[in-house]
């Protein structure tokens, strides 16, 4: 089902996390998690975790994702080890482990296999989550990592035994569309920035502005984005919920929102569609 669309000047869009996004490194951030069974695919909104740095107090303390892609965990040059001191199985995450779960991770054939947003070797990370310790018997310290491959555009969850130091299973979904990360969200918006369907948003974001030029850099603009797929009443992007595809909502400076809700970005092609 289509997701509610929205309009700049009606009501503003669900409560979610929200972040400025800068034409930095695009980070890779966690927008959705995985959930607690190994044999299954679950999904729900969670708090995002660290992949580059513990905080203080890790047990206590929400980690915030923001690791960029050149430094992220999976593409470490030389091999990252594994946390000196794990946490018990039910505690909450720690930037440490994260870090080293990713990497474990990357070493995996079907994680070398994939591609992620950008077209690169390997998929693209989305979460890491506490496994459900009463799913086990054996009392080990599991996380599972969540990814999206866009060279097969499934959903891959992975279940890594922490105090095993391996990769436990690897599961895979079509038609599964968790939240875009901060990452995929920028590079929508670049892309719709680049495309033919740009003029009316340029335009309509110059008369809010006073006459401001729309580029990716636009320090006005606050992005946030949710995942869409196609309904029966689509028109113009009927493969998206198969393919990945996210509409992106840009609030220009705390008001209002520019008139992005007959758009839909396909990150599976590469491609900005009209939809009606």
């Amino acid at each position: 089902m289509t997701e509610p669309q929205i309009s700049p000047a009606a009501d503003p869009p669900p409560p979610r996390r929200r972040r400025w996004l800068t034409p930095r490194t695009l980070g890779i951030a966690s927008a959705v998690s995985a959930g607690a069974a190994a044999v299954a695919l679950v999904f729900a909104t969670q708090v995002a975790v660290q992949a580059t740095s513990t905080p203080p107090d890790a047990t206590s303390t929400p980690i915030a994702a923001d690791s960029t892609d050149d430094d992220a965990p999976e593409k470490a040059g030389t091999p990252i080890e594994p946390p000196t001191q794990l946490p018990a199985v039910n505690d909450k995450l720690t930037g440490s482990e994260v870090e080293y779960v990713r990497y474990l991770g990357a070493q995996h054939p079907d994680f070398a296999a994939g591609r992620d947003v950008f077209g690169g070797d390997g998929m693209q990370f989305l979460s890491t989550d506490v496994a459900e310790p009463s799913a086990y018997s054996d009392g080990h310290r599991r996380l599972i990592s969540l990814y999206y491959d866009y060279a097969t555009d499934e959903t891959v969850s992975m279940v890594v035994d922490v105090a095993a130091q391996t990769v436990e299973s690897v599961q895979r979904a079509q038609g599964t569309q968790p939240a875009p990360t901060d990452a995929e969200t920028a590079h929508a918006w670049q892309l719709l920035l680049e495309s033919e369907l740009r003029e009316p948003v340029a335009e309509e974001f110059a008369g809010l502005t006073g006459g401001s030029a729309l580029t990716p850099q636009s320090n006005e603009i606050e992005l946030t984005a949710h995942s869409f797929s196609a309904d029966a009443g689509t028109f113009g992007a009927e493969q998206c919920g198969i393919q990945r595809c996210v509409q992106v909502l840009a609030q220009v400076d705390g008001g209002a929102f520019l008139t992005t809700s007959t758009i839909v970005v396909n990150l599976s092609t590469q491609s900005v569609l009209p939809i009606s």
